[in-house]
């Protein structure tokens, strides 16, 4: 009989420490995906499952390409890729041969309460259409988009990537591994 009331006594004690340990709490219902905003107004876009290039005008949720030119609010990063150019490289480093520079200018603002770190290597990456990611590459004939931004202010600077002269599909993402989904702007 002795034997019986410590078994049952375990037990209780067993399912008293998971119903404290447990969590009732249900979860907070998830963000709204960020948004992406065009600078011109024209007709209407693709829809979401087609993922092409938005259409100006038009609000579009995260993984939405963009094109150069427009502005993605990324949970309080607002993001804008002002263009994209083609470089040869300075005195120390060019391309290899079949690839090019492809130096990408981007903005962003921290519409946030907290200090936001942006770093070109790893808020950022470059992909193509076989979705090889392209590494960053280091020349002094671009100012690198790397620090810390204060909330309220903004930050401009370039990113350099060696791409193959024949990529196609090259999409431009940042993101944070902290937060949900990426902002995607198309470079073709």
């Amino acid at each position: 009989m002795n034997k019986k009331w410590i078994w049952i006594s375990a037990v209780l004690s067993a399912m008293l420490l998971l119903a404290a340990c447990g969590n009732d709490e249900t979860k907070p219902p998830a963000d709204n995906p960020p948004v992406v905003q065009d600078n011109e107004e024209t007709g209407s876009a693709p829809t979401q499952q087609e993922k092409e290039p938005v259409a100006p005008g038009e609000m579009k949720p995260i993984d939405v390409p963009a094109a150069v030119g427009d502005t993605i609010d990324y949970h309080g990063a607002v993001v804008t890729l002002n263009s994209v150019r083609d470089s040869d490289g300075d005195d120390y480093l060019k391309p290899q041969d079949g690839h090019t520079f492809k130096v990408v200018d981007v903005t962003v603002k921290n519409n946030g309460d907290e200090p936001l770190v942006v770093s070109s290597a790893l808020s950022f990456s470059l992909t193509d259409a076989t979705d090889l990611n392209y590494t960053v590459a280091i020349t002094d004939d671009v100012s690198m988009l790397d620090g810390t931004i204060a909330p309220g202010e903004e930050l401009t600077g370039e990113i350099p990537y060696q791409v193959l002269k024949d990529a196609e599909d090259l999409q431009l993402s940042y993101g944070d591994p902290m937060k949900e989904g990426r902002a995607i702007w198309s470079l073709d």
